[in-house]
Protein backbone atom coordinates (compact mmCIF):
# COMPACT_ATOMS: atom_id res chain seq x y z
CA UNK A 1 0.00 0.00 0.00
CA UNK A 2 1.36 3.44 -0.97
CA UNK A 3 1.49 5.94 1.86
CA UNK A 4 0.31 9.47 1.23
CA UNK A 5 2.84 12.13 2.07
CA UNK A 6 1.03 14.10 4.78
CA UNK A 7 3.58 16.92 4.69
CA UNK A 8 3.01 17.59 0.99
CA UNK A 9 -0.53 18.94 1.33
CA UNK A 10 0.30 21.80 3.79
CA UNK A 11 3.25 22.80 1.58
CA UNK A 12 1.02 22.97 -1.49
CA UNK A 13 -1.56 24.99 0.44
CA UNK A 14 1.12 27.47 1.55
CA UNK A 15 2.37 27.84 -2.03
CA UNK A 16 -1.14 28.43 -3.35
CA UNK A 17 -1.86 30.97 -0.60
CA UNK A 18 1.33 32.88 -1.37
CA UNK A 19 0.52 33.03 -5.05
CA UNK A 20 -3.04 34.11 -4.27
CA UNK A 21 -1.66 36.88 -2.08
CA UNK A 22 0.56 38.43 -4.75
CA UNK A 23 -0.75 41.78 -5.93
CA UNK A 24 -0.88 42.55 -9.62
CA UNK A 25 1.18 45.40 -11.03
CA UNK A 26 -0.19 47.98 -13.45
CA UNK A 27 1.89 49.79 -16.07
CA UNK A 28 0.42 52.54 -18.22
CA UNK A 29 1.88 54.64 -21.03
CA UNK A 30 0.82 58.27 -20.74
CA UNK A 31 1.88 59.72 -24.09
CA UNK A 32 -0.39 58.93 -27.04
CA UNK A 33 1.01 61.64 -29.31
CA UNK A 34 3.76 59.51 -30.89
CA UNK A 35 2.14 56.98 -33.20
CA UNK A 36 5.48 55.97 -34.75
CA UNK A 37 8.82 55.06 -33.27
CA UNK A 38 12.28 55.69 -34.72
CA UNK A 39 14.49 54.41 -37.53
CA UNK A 40 17.14 52.18 -35.99
CA UNK A 41 18.85 51.52 -39.33
CA UNK A 42 20.97 54.67 -39.52
CA UNK A 43 23.11 57.11 -37.55
CA UNK A 44 25.24 57.06 -34.40
CA UNK A 45 23.33 56.96 -31.13
CA UNK A 46 24.38 58.17 -27.69
CA UNK A 47 22.72 57.16 -24.42
CA UNK A 48 23.14 59.83 -21.80
CA UNK A 49 23.85 59.07 -18.16
CA UNK A 50 20.49 58.25 -16.63
CA UNK A 51 18.79 60.72 -14.31
CA UNK A 52 17.62 58.22 -11.71
CA UNK A 53 18.08 57.27 -8.04
CA UNK A 54 21.65 56.04 -7.58
CA UNK A 55 20.61 52.65 -6.22
CA UNK A 56 18.79 51.82 -9.46
CA UNK A 57 20.94 53.56 -12.07
CA UNK A 58 23.14 50.59 -12.94
CA UNK A 59 20.23 48.20 -13.40
CA UNK A 60 18.30 50.63 -15.62
CA UNK A 61 21.42 51.47 -17.62
CA UNK A 62 22.12 47.79 -18.26
CA UNK A 63 18.50 47.29 -19.30
CA UNK A 64 18.60 50.20 -21.75
CA UNK A 65 22.03 49.23 -23.08
CA UNK A 66 20.92 45.67 -23.82
CA UNK A 67 17.94 46.96 -25.80
CA UNK A 68 19.73 49.62 -27.84
CA UNK A 69 22.79 47.46 -28.50
CA UNK A 70 20.52 44.75 -29.85
CA UNK A 71 18.87 47.20 -32.24
CA UNK A 72 21.87 49.39 -33.14
CA UNK A 73 24.88 47.05 -32.85
CA UNK A 74 28.14 49.05 -33.12
CA UNK A 75 26.31 52.35 -33.69
CA UNK A 76 25.30 52.50 -30.04
CA UNK A 77 27.43 54.33 -27.45
CA UNK A 78 27.06 55.10 -23.75
CA UNK A 79 28.31 58.52 -22.70
CA UNK A 80 30.57 57.25 -19.89
CA UNK A 81 32.52 55.29 -22.52
CA UNK A 82 32.97 58.23 -24.91
CA UNK A 83 35.76 60.78 -24.47
CA UNK A 84 35.70 64.43 -25.48
CA UNK A 85 31.99 65.16 -25.00
CA UNK A 86 31.28 68.83 -24.30
CA UNK A 87 27.90 68.54 -22.60
CA UNK A 88 26.62 68.47 -19.02
CA UNK A 89 25.78 65.15 -17.40
CA UNK A 90 22.14 65.92 -16.81
CA UNK A 91 20.10 67.05 -19.81
CA UNK A 92 16.58 68.29 -18.96
CA UNK A 93 13.63 66.54 -20.59
CA UNK A 94 11.79 68.26 -23.44
CA UNK A 95 14.77 70.42 -24.53
CA UNK A 96 14.27 73.34 -26.90
CA UNK A 97 15.98 73.70 -30.29
CA UNK A 98 18.84 75.69 -28.82
CA UNK A 99 19.64 72.91 -26.36
CA UNK A 100 19.42 70.29 -29.14
CA UNK A 101 21.80 72.38 -31.24
CA UNK A 102 24.24 72.48 -28.31
CA UNK A 103 23.96 68.69 -27.96
CA UNK A 104 24.83 68.26 -31.62
CA UNK A 105 27.88 70.51 -31.32
CA UNK A 106 28.96 68.99 -28.03
CA UNK A 107 28.63 65.32 -29.07
CA UNK A 108 28.84 65.04 -32.86
CA UNK A 109 26.23 62.26 -32.68
CA UNK A 110 23.10 61.89 -34.80
CA UNK A 111 20.72 60.73 -32.09
CA UNK A 112 20.59 61.28 -28.33
CA UNK A 113 18.74 59.08 -25.82
CA UNK A 114 17.63 60.67 -22.55
CA UNK A 115 16.11 58.62 -19.71
CA UNK A 116 14.76 59.85 -16.40
CA UNK A 117 13.17 57.85 -13.58
CA UNK A 118 11.81 58.58 -10.13
CA UNK A 119 9.97 57.02 -7.24
CA UNK A 120 6.56 58.60 -6.60
CA UNK A 121 5.30 56.47 -3.72
CA UNK A 122 6.73 53.75 -1.49
CA UNK A 123 4.02 52.99 1.05
CA UNK A 124 4.15 49.20 1.22
CA UNK A 125 7.05 46.82 1.66
CA UNK A 126 8.03 44.03 -0.71
CA UNK A 127 6.46 41.56 1.72
CA UNK A 128 3.48 42.75 3.73
CA UNK A 129 2.76 40.97 7.01
CA UNK A 130 -0.29 41.36 9.23
CA UNK A 131 -1.92 44.09 7.19
CA UNK A 132 -4.93 45.64 8.83
CA UNK A 133 -8.17 44.64 7.16
CA UNK A 134 -8.90 48.22 6.13
CA UNK A 135 -5.34 49.29 5.34
CA UNK A 136 -4.42 50.38 1.84
CA UNK A 137 -1.24 51.68 0.29
CA UNK A 138 0.65 51.74 -2.98
CA UNK A 139 4.08 51.78 -4.55
CA UNK A 140 4.48 53.90 -7.67
CA UNK A 141 7.39 54.78 -9.94
CA UNK A 142 7.73 56.33 -13.37
CA UNK A 143 10.21 56.39 -16.22
CA UNK A 144 10.44 58.83 -19.13
CA UNK A 145 12.44 58.09 -22.29
CA UNK A 146 13.09 60.68 -25.01
CA UNK A 147 15.03 60.39 -28.27
CA UNK A 148 16.33 63.47 -30.08
CA UNK A 149 17.31 63.80 -33.73
CA UNK A 150 20.27 66.14 -33.35
CA UNK A 151 20.53 66.82 -37.08
CA UNK A 152 16.92 67.99 -37.34
CA UNK A 153 16.99 69.30 -33.76
CA UNK A 154 13.70 67.61 -32.95
CA UNK A 155 12.28 65.28 -30.31
CA UNK A 156 11.33 62.22 -32.37
CA UNK A 157 10.10 59.96 -29.57
CA UNK A 158 8.87 60.68 -26.06
CA UNK A 159 7.14 58.26 -23.72
CA UNK A 160 6.41 58.06 -20.02
CA UNK A 161 5.37 54.89 -18.20
CA UNK A 162 3.95 54.73 -14.70
CA UNK A 163 4.15 51.51 -12.72
CA UNK A 164 1.89 51.02 -9.71
CA UNK A 165 0.91 48.30 -7.27
CA UNK A 166 -1.76 48.78 -4.60
CA UNK A 167 -2.61 46.54 -1.68
CA UNK A 168 -5.57 46.11 0.61
CA UNK A 169 -6.04 43.29 3.08
CA UNK A 170 -8.43 40.81 1.51
CA UNK A 171 -9.68 37.61 3.08
CA UNK A 172 -8.26 34.58 1.30
CA UNK A 173 -10.39 31.64 0.22
CA UNK A 174 -7.81 29.49 1.99
CA UNK A 175 -8.44 31.05 5.38
CA UNK A 176 -10.61 28.48 7.13
CA UNK A 177 -9.23 28.58 10.67
CA UNK A 178 -7.79 31.20 13.01
CA UNK A 179 -4.49 29.34 12.93
CA UNK A 180 -4.23 30.08 9.21
CA UNK A 181 -4.19 33.83 9.79
CA UNK A 182 -0.38 34.16 9.68
CA UNK A 183 -0.32 32.63 6.21
CA UNK A 184 -3.36 34.59 5.07
CA UNK A 185 -1.82 37.89 6.12
CA UNK A 186 1.30 37.49 3.99
CA UNK A 187 1.20 39.35 0.68
CA UNK A 188 3.87 40.16 -1.87
CA UNK A 189 4.31 43.50 -3.62
CA UNK A 190 6.75 44.88 -6.16
CA UNK A 191 8.99 47.54 -4.70
CA UNK A 192 9.17 51.02 -6.21
CA UNK A 193 12.62 50.08 -7.54
CA UNK A 194 11.29 47.02 -9.36
CA UNK A 195 8.46 49.15 -10.77
CA UNK A 196 11.08 51.38 -12.41
CA UNK A 197 12.57 48.48 -14.36
CA UNK A 198 9.07 47.32 -15.27
CA UNK A 199 8.17 50.81 -16.49
CA UNK A 200 11.29 51.02 -18.66
CA UNK A 201 10.51 47.57 -20.08
CA UNK A 202 7.01 48.81 -20.99
CA UNK A 203 8.47 51.80 -22.86
CA UNK A 204 11.10 49.75 -24.70
CA UNK A 205 8.41 47.31 -25.82
CA UNK A 206 6.36 50.22 -27.20
CA UNK A 207 9.41 51.69 -28.94
CA UNK A 208 10.37 48.39 -30.54
CA UNK A 209 6.85 47.75 -31.79
CA UNK A 210 6.63 51.16 -33.51
CA UNK A 211 10.19 51.44 -34.90
CA UNK A 212 12.01 50.50 -38.09
CA UNK A 213 14.58 47.80 -37.34
CA UNK A 214 17.47 46.19 -39.21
Amino acid sequence: MIKKNSTLIPVLVVILVLFASCKSNTYILTNTSYKTGVDFTKGKWLLNQLDSPSYNTEKLTDQATAFFKDNLKDRYFYRDNVDGLLISYQIPLNPNKQKLKELKIGTGFDYFINISSKKNKSEIGTIGLYEDENSIGSNQSEVTLEIYDLNLQEIIYSQRAIGKVSARKEKSVWETKKSDKLIDNISFHKSSNALMTGSLKKILKDLKKKSIKN
